[in-house]
């Protein structure tokens, strides 16, 4: 097995024992043998359990706006909304590892907490160029509007963060009526604010 190979193996063995475990709880001995290798091995690959954890958290980020990113285009602004809480979700649904590590813990490790605090930055920087796609809102505050979108989609996302760290506590709630539920909430407001050509 090829040094890559082996790097791959392990990065599919962490991702199982951190999804069934959390990053506090999962320790390197049990991630090794998961992996089939000795623990000397898998700290000659990553010298930290952070630094395997940050790696892992990190892929997850990309994968979630990399598909949130290729959406296409939406006719009305609810439609572009709700095209992309549903993405959200649908990606949370098929994807707990990610899920539990973006959205339902955060890891006591400061430089994990780092690549957690840089992966919702960058989730802030796209719903800010989705509130950008909003032709006309009718803002009472003085405020320019390129730092009116990225405030807007700081508290979108603190929404979403919530709602899906809710859910991951209340499986039973099927999917389409989380994306409803946050739908409603974030559009509600935001539909009031949209001011329509005349």
């Amino acid at each position: 097995m090829s040094r890559e190979e082996r790097r791959e193996r392990i990065l599919a063995a962490a991702a199982r024992v951190f999804a069934a475990s959390g990053y506090d709880a999962a320790g390197m001995r049990e991630v090794a043998t998961a992996a089939g290798i000795s623990t000397p091995v898998l700290y000659d690959h990553f010298p930290s359990k952070a630094r395997l954890y940050a790696g892992l958290l990190e892929s997850e980020v990309d994968s979630l706006l990399a598909g949130w990113a290729e959406l296409p285009p939406s006719e009305t602004a609810e439609e572009l909304l709700r095209g992309r809480v549903a993405a959200i979700f649908a990606w949370m649904e098929t994807n707990e590892r990610g899920w539990r590590m973006i959205f339902a813990e955060t890891p006591s490790d400061p430089g994990v907490a780092e690549v957690h605090r840089r992966g919702q930055a960058r989730a802030t920087g796209q719903l800010t160029e989705v509130f950008a796609q909003v032709p006309h809102l009718a803002l009472t505050a003085d405020l320019p509007r390129d730092r009116a979108n990225e405030a807007l989609a700081e508290a979108a996302k603190s929404a979403l963060n919530a709602i899906a760290t809710w859910w991951w506590s209340n499986r039973d709630i099927p999917r389409e009526q989380v994306v409803a539920l946050t739908t409603d909430l974030l559009w509600r407001g935001l539909g009031a604010l949209i001011q329509e050509d005349t």
